[in-house]
């Protein structure tokens, strides 16, 4: 898989993500104008990189940026996702 870039679908997933913490795959999908298996596709990638955390309340998932991880996209690599959350947050 390619690293994720901020300008793509996986970066747009991502800053929703951090701008509404707690955000499950039907209002992503909702938001974004994106089918629910397009956007299932592109979080369960994000997962695989270690960029989401994940909370499962009875059928439901809820999604969280991991702060933690290091930004993928090369432009911006020397970032932590907290990094970049608290500079793209209002």
């Amino acid at each position: 898989m390619d690293s994720p870039r901020l300008f793509s679908s996986q970066g747009l997933v991502l800053l929703l993500i951090a701008l509404r913490p707690g955000i499950t795959a039907k209002d992503l999908a909702e938001s974004l104008v994106l089918t629910y298996r397009t956007v299932w596709g592109l979080v369960g990638e994000l997962r695989n990189a270690g960029l989401l955390k994940v909370r499962k309340e009875g059928r439901r998932h809820h999604y969280f940026v991991n702060l933690d991880a290091q930004f993928p996209d090369p432009l911006l690599s020397h970032m932590t996702m907290g990094d970049v959350v608290n500079a793209i947050r209002p």
